[in-house]
């Protein structure tokens, strides 16, 4: 779908966004860099740069540490953003690695700048797939599990921050074990194209390659654009949207499917509507007390959580801030993955956080079969005190079992309803399966 007049319109001549964008970008550029360096969980090897320099790497951490999880998938015991760390792709043995971000020199990321760049902009791999007996290493397919589809949309100045503050950090030695997905119908890279067209609508992306740019943000939101936005707001809106759809990922964790049959396209239809089901990793499961979770619908005009009556940037923001279901009594802690996520949007600075809000806020409401409510976490036990009354720990899956329902959405995430008390997910459970 090509970018219709009134939109072509609001990107082409929108002086007040233009503006603000240049009037913040300095500004904004210096809070975000020394933002940065202040969160960074590692000391920085930045003794012999410039203060340039010093600042792109404060950016760099900024977005590697606040407005992306990185660490979630990169980090591991053997050290900040290390690797090692498997995701199973399916039950055929398919899997690949997170890769070791850090600049050693025997295990390390050693990728230019510029080979950097085309493995987010295209998914292309350089790293190498599993051998095969009698045969020569098979052809690296691109990226997967890594959401380069989603930080692809970043400006160049935004990339090289992040690339300086990787080449910044102190090296850790660990060896990241090949993939093996050569046999997958994986194309090699795709092509990034001279607009944005991962959406809705498509639109040109603008020349200016700054940092956290408002006019990039209008270019890159997968729904059309609200009509009722104007000056601040719409400017708060277009930087929400900036991270929102090239950093934060919302996408991923929060549209069911995320993409089209084809891959081609976001799910436009279910965007923010929530449904995704998480599996907390084994070794997680009695710290964070959880089993598996299912993403909350963010965007449905009945069961969305930003159409609650109680909705506000304050409530948003005490959500982020505490990692937890601060409106609830007692609080409850947010689901996985979101409260590791949430973890790291709590340290951006309070302009971004309310831009993120304003964005998501201004995004068109899901009607129809997508906007459903969703089922709340599923709760680790190994022995019943965790649970609440009435309800018993289950020995199989070891999760907290036999709670009053009428309904399965009145269970803990991939539970069913079984004459009224909630049952423990059997063994060739579709929800369980299709966890990621």
């Amino acid at each position: 779908m090509k970018s219709s007049p009134s939109e072509a319109l609001t990107l082409d001549s929108n002086s007040s966004v233009q503006t603000e964008d240049a009037e913040a970008g300095e500004s904004g550029f210096r809070a975000r860099s020394q933002r940065g360096l202040e969160i960074s969980p590692v000391p920085l090897q930045t003794s012999e740069l410039t203060h340039e320099q010093r600042m792109r790497v404060g950016l760099g951490s900024y977005i590697v540490n606040g407005t992306a999880d990185c660490g979630g998938c990169h980090s591991s015991p053997a050290g900040f953003l290390s690797g090692g760390n498997p995701f199973f792709l399916d039950r055929a043995g398919h899997v690949v690695w997170s890769r070791n971000l850090t600049p050693d020199a025997k295990t390390g990321m050693a990728l230019t700048e510029g080979q950097f760049f085309e493995a987010i902009r295209t998914g292309r791999d350089f790293h190498g797939d599993r051998h095969r007996p009698h045969r020569e290493v098979e052809q690296v397919k691109m990226l997967v599990v890594m959401p380069w589809l989603i930080f692809r949309w970043m400006s160049d100045e935004d990339l090289k921050a992040i690339y300086a503050y990787l080449r910044a950090l102190p090296p850790v030695y660990n060896v990241v074990p090949p993939d093996n997905k050569s046999d997958l119908p994986l194309p090699e890279s795709i092509r990034f194209p001279d607009l944005y067209n991962d959406g809705e609508v498509d639109r040109r992306l603008p020349r200016e390659q700054g940092s956290f740019s408002a006019q990039r943000g209008l270019a890159i939101a997968p729904r059309a654009q609200p009509e009722d936005l104007e000056d601040d707001e719409l400017r708060s809106y277009a930087l929400g949207s900036y991270m929102a759809n090239s950093m934060t990922a919302c996408n991923e964790c929060h549209t069911n499917p995320d993409r089209t049959p084809d891959s081609a396209k976001i799910n436009t239809p279910a965007y923010l509507s929530g449904g995704t089901v998480f599996g907390v990793p084994p070794p997680l499961q009695p710290v964070l007390h959880q089993v598996r979770a299912t993403s909350a619908n963010l965007k449905g005009a009945t069961h969305g959580f930003f159409y609650e009556p109680g909705d506000s940037y304050a409530r948003f923001r005490q959500i982020i801030r505490t990692q937890s279901h601060a409106d609830e009594s007692p609080p409850r802690p947010l689901g996985f993955p979101m409260n590791l996520i949430a973890g790291n949007l709590a340290k951006v600075l309070e302009p971004d956080l309310k831009a993120i809000y304003t964005y998501v806020k201004g995004v068109p409401p899901v009607t129809g079969p997508n906007d459903q409510p969703r089922q709340a976490y599923a709760r680790f036990c190994s022995t019943t005190a965790p649970c609440h009354a009435g309800e018993s720990c289950s020995a199989a899956t070891h999760e907290c079992v036999g709670k009053a329902c009428k309904a399965d959405v009145e269970c803990d995430t991939c539970q069913t309803c079984n004459a009224g008390a909630c049952a423990a997910p059997g063994a060739n459970s579709a929800c369980v399966g299709s966890a990621r």
